[in-house]
């Protein structure tokens, strides 16, 4: 039986897949489903999204402001292979597979000796939409 089998842990896996293209807080989380009718509390929601981490369908990382951590589903884990581009105006997360980036991580790591996470590194400033 799949860890995800109540009607709440279905609700908020079916919202996070709906959305995913974006990252939100719990509480973020929390807000979206409420206005569509949908009540969870915030420990139901905090601990759906650990049990969806730990199943590696939901990605967790820091916010920008270092106090509270973002999720976006995975699925199959994909999201650990390329880069994320994240609009500051909008919100959207973009995934980029990009020989320059991938060249740059080289570099880094020749040059530099560190490794990059590419599952921890995510590039912020303004998407095409909102720059116009």
């Amino acid at each position: 039986m799949s860890q995800y089998n109540t009607k709440q842990g279905e609700t908020l896996l079916r919202f996070l897949q709906e959305n995913s293209s974006r990252h939100f807080t719990a509480a973020e989380i929390e807000t979206q489903l409420a206005l569509t009718g949908e009540k969870l509390g915030k420990a139901t929601v905090y601990r759906r999204l650990d049990r969806l981490v730990e199943g590696g369908k939901v990605r967790r990382f820091v916010a920008d402001d270092a106090k509270s951590c973002c999720y976006q589903y995975i699925g199959d884990g994909h999201c650990r292979e390329h880069f994320h581009l994240k609009c500051y105006k909008c919100g959207e997360l973009l995934h980029v597979e990009c020989d320059y980036l991938d060249k740059m991580q080289a570099h880094i790591l020749e040059h530099h000796g560190f490794t990059v996470d590419r599952e921890k590194i995510t590039i912020c400033g303004v998407c095409e939409k909102c720059s116009v």
